[in-house]
C-alpha cells in the first residue's frame, strides 16, 4: 500500500514538473491586461526613440476614427477576433496581428500599413499583455 502511495505521489510531481517546464518554455507568462492597456495607450521608450502607442492608429469607441485615420477601430474587437480566421482562436489571431500584421488584413486594409517591427521591439511578455488587454475590448 505504501509503495502505491509513493508511486501516485511521484507521478503527481512528474506531471506538475512537466507543466512547469512547458510554461517556462513558452517564453512569456500569461498576459496582464492592465499592463497591456498602458502599452496600448502610451508610447514605449526604446534606445532609438519612442514607439507610438497603438491608440495612435486604432480607436476604441464605437464609430470613432483613429487619431491618424489609418487603423481599424477596435471597438468590440474581442467579440470578433475569434471569427476573423476560421479555426483560429481570438488569442492566436491577435498575437499574429501584432507580430505578423500582414498575415491577415481586416477590413480591406492594405499590407504594410502596420509596422513589422513589433516582434523585434516588444518582449514576448509585452505582446502577451497587449493580447490580454485586447481581449477585454468587448461591446
Amino acid at each position: 500500500m505504501r509503495q502505491k502511495r509513493l508511486l501516485v505521489a511521484g507521478g503527481w510531481w512528474l506531471v506538475a514538473g512537466a507543466i512547469m517546464l512547458l510554461a517556462a518554455c513558452s517564453g512569456a507568462a500569461a498576459g496582464d491586461a492592465a499592463r497591456g492597456a498602458q502599452l496600448f495607450t502610451q508610447p514605449v521608450k526604446f534606445e532609438r526613440g519612442d514607439l507610438q502607442p497603438c491608440l495612435q492608429c486604432h480607436a476604441l469607441n464605437e464609430n470613432e476614427p483613429s487619431q491618424s485615420g489609418i487603423g481599424t477601430n477596435f471597438y468590440g474587437l474581442a467579440d470578433r477576433a475569434g471569427s476573423m480566421v476560421p479555426g483560429q482562436s481570438a488569442e492566436v489571431y491577435l498575437r499574429t496581428s501584432i507580430v505578423d500584421p500582414d498575415a491577415f488584413l481586416a477590413g480591406g486594409f492594405q499590407d504594410g500599413l502596420m509596422s513589422r517591427d513589433y516582434k523585434k521591439l516588444l518582449t514576448p511578455q509585452q505582446i502577451e499583455d497587449l493580447v490580454a488587454y485586447m481581449l477585454t475590448l468587448k461591446k
